[in-house]
C-alpha cells in the first residue's frame, strides 16, 4: 500500500469520529477495522474485536454488500433498532456500514399495525410508504402501493395544511386527519370510516322534509322530547287556501295540477321560513303556519312577523300567476289569508307509535274561519292581532263576525299594508295641554344641540 492510501485511510477515519451515528469499518478479509463510538453498543453485542475476523450475522451483510447482492439492513439491540447501509470502497478494499437509529420510527410504526381506523405514511414527496390493514379498501380502490404516489386530491389536502376533510372512496366515506412528523420528515394520515354516519345523515335530511325547520332543529338538538307533551301558549296562527282550487283541478292533467301545486307551495313555504314561522301542515292547497313556538320573539314581533310573512305571500302570488299563464292555467290564481293571535295548545299530540307537532284550540279554528270569508287575494286579521301590529300594518276595519264557542262578536280588518320605517323613525310628534314636541330627525344637523336642549328642558321641568 502506498503512502498516500495510509494518509487517506487516517483522514478518512477521523470523519466517523465526530459522527453521532454508528460508523463501522471492516475489510473485505472479514477484519474489524474500525468502530466510532456510537457504535460501541453493537459491537460489544456481537461481541466483534478490533482486528479480528467477524462472525455470523455481520459477516453475511459484509459479503452481500461486496457482492452488490444487498446492502441495506435493520437489526435490533435490546430495545433499540438501528438501519444500516454498506459501502463497499473497492479501492481500499473496506465496507463501511453507516447506522441509523430509527428505534422511535419502529415505536411509531407499531401504533398503526393495530389500529381499527386506516393510518398510512406518506413521505415529504408524496409517495406512499406505509400502510396498515384497516387501509386495504383504500389502497384497493385508488390502486395505490408502496412507493406510489398518493392521489392529488389527498396530497392537494395536506400540501395546503387541511387538518381535517372528507373523501368518499369507492362505497365508503372517510373523515381524514393528518399529523406531520417533523423529525422524520413525513405524515401520518389518520381516517375514521364516517360511511354509517353519512348515511345516517342521508335519511335525517330525507326525514327533514317532513318538518318544518324549527322542529326538526328543535328535536335533533334535543331541546324538544320526542315524547307526548304540550303546553298553553299565545301563539300567531296562519291559514291560506287557493280560491276555487278543486274545480281548477278537475280540469287540469295531473302533471300540470302536480307542477302547480309544487311551485306554490314551495314559495309559500321558503318564505314561511324565512320569516321564522313554523309550517305546520298541508291540507292540499291549503297550508297552516303559526308563530310563537318552538322559537319566539316575543308575543308582538311574533304577530308582526306573520303578517309581514302574509304580505310578502300575496306579493309573491304576481310572479307565480305569469308563470302559471305559461303553463296553460286560464283560471285566475287567487289566494285568502286568515291570521289569529290566542292561546292555543302546541305540542307533540298523537300515540306511543306516531306524533304529529301541532297546534289545536280556538285559536286555530278562528284563524281557518278568518280565511274561510276573506275575499280573494285579502288578507284578514283578528282583532287581536291587529291590536299587536297596528302601529307597523295599515289595516281597515272590516266587520264583526260571530265564532262557535266565543259569547261576543270578534271584529276583524284587512291588511291593507306595511306602514313605512322611514316615516314612523324619522318623526317624534306629541302634544299636550302646555306641551308640543316634534322632531324631524332628517332635517336635525347637530344631534348633541338638540339632546343638551332636552335634558334643560328636563331639568327645568324637576325644578318645578
Amino acid at each position: 500500500m502506498q503512502n498516500n492510501d495510509l494518509k487517506l485511510i487516517k483522514i478518512l477515519k477521523k470523519f466517523p469520529d465526530k459522527n453521532p451515528n454508528p460508523v463501522i469499518q471492516i475489510s473485505v478479509e472479514g477484519i474489524l477495522k474500525y468502530f466510532n463510538d456510537s457504535s460501541k453498543d453493537i459491537v460489544d453485542f456481537y461481541g466483534l474485536k478490533l482486528n479480528k475476523k467477524v462472525e455470523g450475522e455481520i459477516y453475511t451483510h459484509l459479503a452481500k454488500t461486496i457482492l452488490d447482492i444487498e446492502n441495506d439492513f435493520e437489526i435490533s439491540i435490546d430495545n433499540l433498532s438501528f438501519y444500516f447501509k454498506g459501502v463497499y470502497t473497492k479501492e481500499i478494499e473496506l465496507v463501511n456500514f453507516y447506522g441509523t437509529n430509527i428505534t422511535a420510527r419502529k415505536v411509531i410504526d407499531k401504533f398503526p399495525d393495530s389500529n381499527p381506523n386506516p393510518v398510512m405514511r406518506i413521505n415529504s414527496k408524496g409517495r406512499l410508504d406505509y400502510f396498515n390493514k384497516s387501509s386495504q379498501h383504500i389502497i384497493n380502490n385508488l390502486d395505490l402501493s408502496i412507493k406510489s404516489n398518493m392521489p392529488k386530491q389527498i396530497l392537494d389536502k395536506i400540501f395546503t395544511e387541511q387538518d381535517e376533510f372528507e373523501i368518499e372512496i369507492a362505497d365508503k366515506h372517510y373523515l381524514f386527519n393528518f399529523v406531520k412528523i417533523e423529525e422524520f420528515d413525513f405524515f401520518l394520515l389518520y381516517g375514521t370510516d364516517i360511511t354509517d354516519k353519512k348515511d345516517k345523515e342521508r335519511i335525517l335530511q330525507k326525514l327533514s322534509k317532513y318538518f318544518s325547520p324549527q322542529v326538526y332543529n328543535s328535536i335533533f338538538s334535543g331541546e324538544l322530547d320526542v315524547t307526548i307533551n304540550t303546553k298553553r301558549k299565545e301563539l300567531t296562527v296562519f291559514f291560506s287556501d287557493i280560491k276555487g282550487f278543486t274545480t281548477m283541478a278537475e280540469k287540469l292533467e295531473p302533471e300540470i295540477l302536480t307542477n302547480l301545486i309544487t311551485d306554490y307551495l314551495t314559495k309559500m313555504t321558503e318564505i314561511a321560513i324565512e320569516s321564522g314561522g313554523t309550517v305546520d301542515k298541508y291540507i292540499g292547497d291549503a297550508i297552516m303556519i303559526f308563530f310563537g313556538d318552538p322559537e319566539s320573539r316575543g308575543i308582538r314581533n311574533d304577530a308582526l312577523a306573520c303578517v309581514t310573512m302574509a304580505f310578502k305571500m300575496k306579493k309573491a302570488l304576481n310572479g307565480l300567476r305569469k308563470h302559471w299563464k305559461k303553463l296553460g292555467l286560464a283560471e285566475p290564481l287567487d289566494v285568502r289569508m286568515g291570521i289569529h293571535t290566542d292561546m292555543c295548545t302546541v305540542g307533540n299530540f298523537g300515540s306511543v307509535d306516531r306524533l304529529d307537532y301541532t297546534v289545536l284550540g280556538n285559536g286555530v279554528n278562528l284563524a281557518s274561519r278568518l280565511e274561510s270569508i276573506a275575499d280573494s287575494n285579502e288578507i284578514l286579521i283578528s282583532e287581536n292581532t291587529f291590536n299587536l301590529v297596528k302601529k307597523d300594518i295599515d289595516c281597515n276595519y272590516f266587520d264583526e263576525i260571530i265564532v262557535k264557542g266565543k259569547s261576543h262578536s270578534i271584529k276583524t280588518f284587512q291588511v291593507a299594508g306595511i306602514k313605512s320605517k322611514q316615516h314612523s323613525s324619522t318623526k317624534i310628534q306629541a302634544s299636550k295641554d302646555g306641551f308640543n314636541l316634534m322632531i324631524d330627525k332628517n332635517k336635525i344637523e347637530d344631534f348633541d344641540e338638540i339632546i343638551s336642549l332636552l335634558e334643560d328642558g328636563i331639568e327645568k321641568l324637576n325644578d318645578q
